[in-house]
């Protein structure tokens, strides 16, 4: 395990907070305004009996330095969002074994000894999501994933855990690609030039990449397509999916299961996956 601790400089020192962090949580990025998590864990809250209270807090990039220190005394659980899903691994205690493999996070809690800890629930939040949707597991399914940020890397790295036979990254920058595993360039015939043929398809660039003429035709009748981006109501790389027949999944069974792993780490508590559907309109 990393350790870490920009506060003092000195690792063995932990941050436990102060009484402003109790019952206190909230998503930090930039944007927030978007994120549905507040509704989310609010009403996990409530059904739990849990004292808590979750908001948004909007941190530009060039703010991190300065708030970043202070989180573990305003906050009793952060998730994080992007951009800062790399940069907050600074601003932590402890880096546990799901962000130190995916080198990024997208939670931060106290472990037993409260430190002040930073996780990531993506991989195994979309992992579940996957095996939710279609009934299978990773094993075997050659993957391409869109993108090669904090998301992309923690799907990655939980993909191939879970038994994937391989898995490429298609980034407009290919160094940063390269940086976490194979890459290739992202442009519109890209899966034309692989070698095997893909089982699944993973977008984690945000909604303002156009993706309207990414060609979809090499893919095989068993394919699937997932968008993480649970925000976006009509994804352009899942509408060309269904157009194609193809399973087509969005990102709110990846969000509502991230968030309910970060709501344990906080709390202990398992919450109600059931609420969460309905919320999200997952049962209709």
């Amino acid at each position: 395990m990393s350790t870490t601790d920009d506060i003092s400089g000195d690792p063995r020192a932990i941050v436990t907070g102060g009484l402003s962090s109790i019952g206190n949580y909230a998503v930090i990025g930039h944007p927030v305004a978007q994120s549905r998590s507040p509704e989310l864990h609010q009403a996990w809250f409530r059904a739990a009996r849990v004292p808590g209270f979750y908001g948004k807090v909007d941190i530009a990039p060039k703010e991190l330095i300065r708030r970043g220190p202070s989180l573990p005394f305003e906050y009793a659980g952060l998730n994080v969002t992007i951009p800062h899903k790399v940069a907050i691994l600074g601003y932590v205690d402890r880096v546990d074994d799901t962000a130190e493999a995916a080198g990024a996070a997208n939670v931060l809690y106290r472990d037993g000894s409260k430190a002040w800890t930073a996780g990531n629930t993506d991989g195994l939040g979309f992992v579940r999501a996957i095996e939710e949707a279609t009934g299978e597991g990773m094993a075997g399914r050659d993957v391409v994933i869109l993108g090669a940020g904090g998301a992309a890397r923690a799907i990655g790295t939980a993909i191939l855990k879970d038994g994937a036979a391989s898995v490429v990254y298609a980034n407009r920058s290919l160094k940063k690609a390269r940086a976490i595993g194979p890459a290739v360039v992202l442009r519109p015939g890209l899966l034309d030039d692989l070698e095997t043929s893909v089982d699944l398809l993973v977008n984690t660039l945000p909604p303002s990449v156009d993706l309207s003429k990414f060609d979809l035709a090499p893919l095989g009748d068993h394919a699937v397509v997932a968008d993480i981006n649970y925000y976006d109501e009509q994804p352009a790389l899942l509408e060309k999916a269904r157009w194609r027949d193809l399973l087509a999944i969005d990102g709110r069974g990846m969000f509502l299961w991230q968030a309910a792993l970060s709501f344990a780490a906080w709390t202990g508590v398992q919450p109600d996956l059931e609420i969460g559907r309905r919320l999200l309109g997952m049962d209709d």
